[in-house]
């Protein structure tokens, strides 16, 4: 089995080499995963109003990537709340409810009811027809590393972890979150520091439990739909493994690789003015520096974050490796070494893994939409990689396919373009502010796991 900085190396390399749209695209450690990108003097900044840097933890320590366009100025997709779908059934409590696709509208306008088994309130509506005809959307794909057996069902367990950097406290989040696979949904938020993402179940007493993703080896491609065979889904379902359904948009067809991250902006209470520093003296402060080598645009920092935005001063080839923001991947140094094996690659069976622990619900008590925002969605197309690393012709084949769901869209485009005007908003003194607050007291830690099995020796 290679390891995640060979995989790595060997995507970037691969979409380096293929050239044309293949090379706008690369293994990230941290996705920005904005609703709200703020732009300063009509230049984009990497600070905004809802910004959250995405994190892919395995289970065993591990920290993944997901391969992407540029975070700076991003690739993006606009399109209809009633042109997403979401599989829901699993809020019924007991499991034995039938699971089926509804749409990204529905599932706002009746939150109350999906809801419920996390303490949504009854009668919770988030949505809103005007603002829900343009929601921003971005895919992404990754291949994460199992090692390889006769059985072919090789797995990793693994989450999403989510840094909104707008939310500093559990009683008043930035965004509802709302998980998808074709297992159901998890209704989540954002919180205090860093909050992981993971699946939920609801036991006949209606206790909500949560869980680690698990993703499994399949006998399908990468890049496209998952057409099953009866067999194929009858095995799964008997496994208590996720099924190809309806998910994500029209153009994806059939899909149990596919899992989905809805950020619904929610309306925060407005905090008593801080005197920490005037308002004049914070802008004054504020420093504006130049990007990439290729995109000039205006990044505005806010006093203190200078630790946070020390990368985005990069060129444009170096931040193929990493992000201004968060943390990103680097350039492996050292002497020159042998190309790797090549290994096997198919599109991951995406389903609940091991069980984490009770879920206790939403921590905030008020739901209400923030209505100068859109909602965001991320689709993450899950791929396993077996005994090497992927070949060129797999890359190729998963970035042809976001290429193709791109193009599905009503609008397709970069977030400094025009089009995607609706999800960007001029930088204020007091989003700063609240970012330097929370990058400073609330600073992105990475989470330590115990090891699995500690006390035993590992046999083949």
């Amino acid at each position: 089995m290679s390891s995640v900085g060979e995989t790595a190396k060997a995507i970037n390399d691969a979409c380096h080499r293929s050239g044309g749209v293949y090379a706008q695209y690369s293994c990230k450690y941290v996705s920005w995963d904005d609703a709200c990108r703020g732009t300063v003097g009509g230049g984009l900044s990497c600070w905004g109003a809802n910004i959250t840097d995405t994190y892919l933890k395995g289970r065993d320590g591990r920290s993944f990537f997901t391969v992407r366009s540029d975070n700076w100025n991003e690739k993006l997709g606009c399109i209809s709340s009633d042109k997403i779908a979401v599989v829901v059934g699993n809020h019924v409590a007991g499991g034995d409810a039938e699971l089926k696709p509804i749409t990204l509208r529905s599932l706002l306008k009746n939150l109350g009811s999906y809801g419920a088994y996390c303490k949504v309130p009854e009668g919770t509506d988030l949505s809103n027809d005007e603002l829900d005809q343009k929601v921003s959307i971005r895919f992404q794909t990754t291949f994460l590393p199992v090692p390889e057996s006769d059985a072919k069902r090789d797995k990793v367990e693994f989450c999403t972890e989510a840094y909104n950097y707008n939310t500093r406290s559990d009683d008043d989040p930035r965004n509802l979150l709302v998980l998808g696979t074709t297992q159901g949904i998890a209704i989540q938020q954002d919180g205090r520091g860093a909050k992981k993402l993971m699946h939920h179940a609801v036991d006949p007493a209606g206790v909500a439990h949560k869980y680690w993703l698990e993703a499994e080896r399949s006998d399908h491609a990468v890049g496209g739909p998952q057409k099953e065979t009866q067999e194929e889904k009858e095995d799964a379902v008997a496994r208590g493994k996720a099924t190809a359904a309806v998910i994500g948009i029209p153009a994806m067809g059939t899909r149990f690789n596919a899992l989905l991250t809805v950020q619904v902006p929610l309306k925060q209470r407005q905090l008593p003015r801080r005197a920490m520093l005037g308002c004049a003296m914070a802008e004054s402060a504020m420093l504006c520096c130049a990007t990439n080598a290729v995109d000039s645009f205006a990044m505005m920092a806010p006093p203190g974050a200078a630790l946070f935005k020390k990368k985005a001063k990069k060129s444009a080839a170096m931040d193929l490796y990493s992000g201004g923001r968060g943390r990103g991947g680097r350039r492996a140094r050292g002497c020159a070494r042998a190309e790797p094996k090549l290994g096997v690659a198919n599109a991951a069976r995406v389903s609940r893994g091991t069980e984490a622990g009770v879920y206790q619900g939403l921590a905030t008590k008020r739901l209400e939409r923030d209505t100068s925002q859109h909602v965001t969605v991320t689709v993450v197309m899950y791929n396993t990689v077996a005994g090497g690393v992927p070949k060129v012709e797999d890359v190729r084949a998963a970035i042809d396919d976001m290429e193709a769901l791109y193009k599905a869209c009503h609008w397709t485009g970069r977030l400094a373009d025009q089009g995607a005007d609706f999800m960007k908003a001029e930088l204020t003194v007091k989003d700063a502010m609240d970012i330097q607050h929370k990058v400073t007291h609330q600073p992105y830690t990475a989470t330590s796991q115990p090891v699995a099995n500690f006390d035993q020796f590992p046999t083949d």
